[in-house]
């Protein structure tokens, strides 16, 4: 007797333990009917996230630069995107910092010396004597007197690695104001992308303002091995000159007899200082008469007065810059301001054979802040012109939605026109460029009509911040009929709230909080659960004790 009911128990402990779901369909009839539900217990609730303080998607623009406007004679096109470079500061790259009034100067923020701009040597309508001076400046440092980085710029929200930079010569301070730490808005990654034109007699000087020894290699560049005087002039210091020392300059000369799309960066210790940030385009035009070059692209990518021969051929052009970032190196120029103890921790104790990228950018920003600014915005039947350049340590598979693209030139050289064929995805390697077509012509092939259509590296790790989706250089290319007033594109998905908290990014909001408030929010204990998992042991228990307990009487 006592025996059977110790099965009589183990068998309801059974039916404790396991969900009425599982049980056969007349069992689970049965219930219903007697209990009038198909389970023991209502479904859980969810419990409501704590509402969410999204910073403005579109910061306003204040100083109207989004706007088109002629400035000095410069005609400095429309940004459709809400974040746009400084239009003043456009028309100077054109014109040459030495050569516009004071009000445009000022309003440049620029010196008078950034880029100058001499004499028409050919004869054909335009500047063929080109002097450009950049700095190197640290943004996201560490600071003695802060614990807070200092020169703050954010590649997404919360995020701050710590990076080097060229950069124009800008005057006043690297910071918004006396009472800001954040770095002013032309002061940024990546280095700004340069471009000069075919045959021009140009003059580089790196002005040493940073604590480390640094070069310029022009890279793809057509150069010389030296200077007129003889000095070196290739940017190697192993095998072409001592780096240039903090606080002193050096002056890189070339004139170059090829155009096409090329790469500059610091040439010291590379595998950091270009990792770091010390890179950019540098772009040569065909000499063409009349051919007025916006020298510097400060930010987003939009070239704000294109030239006229690409205007010939193309509607618009864009710059755009991938990196990849190693926090563990980034974060080591803000654990000291000693340049000793940096200069061991990145140059000794840092090894780039273990590094892992963490941050993926687009022309300086990861998603979301890419569609602030980096954004490929156009009308039916335009022609793009992009150029690419992957300073990153590894490569990207670069892919467009509801587009294909032809890519025109690699490396700065044309490829054989039987090669250009239609496609959506283009390998660039590190330190590789490409030049691409993008046709918006609605054929099915070149495009399959307006909308906004993403494009990104299709390894998944390029579309994260440090693990976290979506993010990395994921952008899009956006119709104009698809931009509100304001620059932001007219989306038709999830909310965006979460992605522009920097709680998101910190792994503090939960994944499904992003598309779907409350679904799964419940993250309390599941007593039920236990229960069932306590009830499972215990008719488990009962039930082999039983069946050990009549083997061992048959014996």
């Amino acid at each position: 007797m006592k025996k059977r009911w110790l099965w009589l128990i183990a068998i309801v402990l059974a039916l404790v333990a396991f969900p009425p779901q599982w049980y056969p369909l007349p069992v689970r009839i049965q219930l219903t009917a007697w209990f009038g539900a198909s389970d023991y217990r209502p479904l859980p609730s969810s419990r409501e996230m704590p509402a969410v303080d999204p910073e403005p998607f579109c910061p306003e623009d204040a100083s109207g630069w989004r706007k088109a406007q002629t400035i000095e004679g410069v005609k400095v096109s429309a940004s459709a995107s809400c974040v746009a470079d400084n239009p003043y500061a456009v028309a100077a790259f054109v014109k040459g910092t030495n050569n516009v009034n004071q009000q445009t100067l000022l309003a440049s923020e620029l010196t008078a010396d950034a880029v100058e701009k001499g004499r028409d040597l050919d004869g054909d309508g335009d500047p063929d004597e080109i002097h450009i001076r950049l700095e190197v400046t640290e943004l996201n440092g560490g600071s003695p007197v802060s614990p807070k980085p200092v020169t703050q710029y954010d590649i997404a929200p919360g995020i701050q690695p710590g990076l080097w930079v060229f950069a124009p010569k800008f005057v006043g301070m690297a910071v918004e104001n006396f009472e800001s730490q954040r770095a002013r808005a032309s002061l940024r990654l990546p280095s700004p992308a340069i471009r000069i034109e075919q045959g021009d007699q140009v003059r580089i000087t790196l002005e040493n303002s940073h604590y480390m020894p640094h070069t310029i290699h022009l890279h793809g560049a057509d150069h010389g091995f030296v200077d007129v005087s003889g000095e070196g002039n290739d940017g190697v210091p192993i095998t072409s000159e001592v780096p240039v020392m903090p606080g002193f300059s050096r002056t890189y000369e070339l004139t170059p007899r090829h155009a096409g799309t090329m790469f500059y960066h610091c040439h010291v210790q590379p595998h950091v200082h270009v990792m770091m940030g010390l890179q950019g385009l540098f772009v040569i035009e065909e000499n063409k008469p009349n051919n007025w070059l916006q020298t510097m692209n400060v930010g987003a990518g939009l070239v704000r007065a294109p030239s006229k021969s690409l205007l010939k051929q193309y509607d618009r052009e864009y710059d755009l810059h991938y990196q990849d970032l190693d926090k563990e190196l980034g974060r080591r120029i803000r654990e000291n301001n000693d340049p000793r103890l940096i200069t061991r921790s990145m140059h000794r104790d840092y090894d780039i054979t273990d590094a892992t990228p963490d941050f993926f950018t687009l022309n300086g920003r990861s998603f979301p802040y890419t569609f602030r600014e980096s954004l490929l915005v156009g009308k039916d039947d335009e022609r793009i012109k992009l150029r690419v350049v992957n300073g990153g340590m590894k490569g990207i598979a670069l892919h467009t939605h509801g587009h294909k693209f032809t890519v025109t030139h690699k490396d700065g050289a044309a490829l054989p026109r039987g090669s250009v064929v239609p496609q959506d995805v283009v390998w660039v390697a590190t330190s590789q460029r490409v030049d691409l077509s993008l046709t918006l012509h609605n054929d099915g092939l070149h495009a399959y009509g307006q909308g906004i259509w993403p494009f990104h590296d299709h390894q998944y790790q390029g579309i994260t911040n440090d693990g976290i989706g979506p993010g990395g250089n994921l952008s899009a290319i956006v119709y104009a009929e698809f931009v509100d007033e304001n620059g932001w594109p007219r989306t038709q998905g999830v909310s965006w709230d979460n992605y522009f908290t920097q709680e998101y990014y910190r792994k503090e909001v939960p994944i499904w909080q992003a598309y779907a408030p409350g679904l799964f929010g419940d993250t309390r204990a599941d007593w039920w659960m236990v229960t069932r998992l306590i009830a499972l042991v215990m008719a488990a228990g009962l039930m082999i004790g039983l069946v050990l307990a009549q083997l061992r009487r048959r014996r």
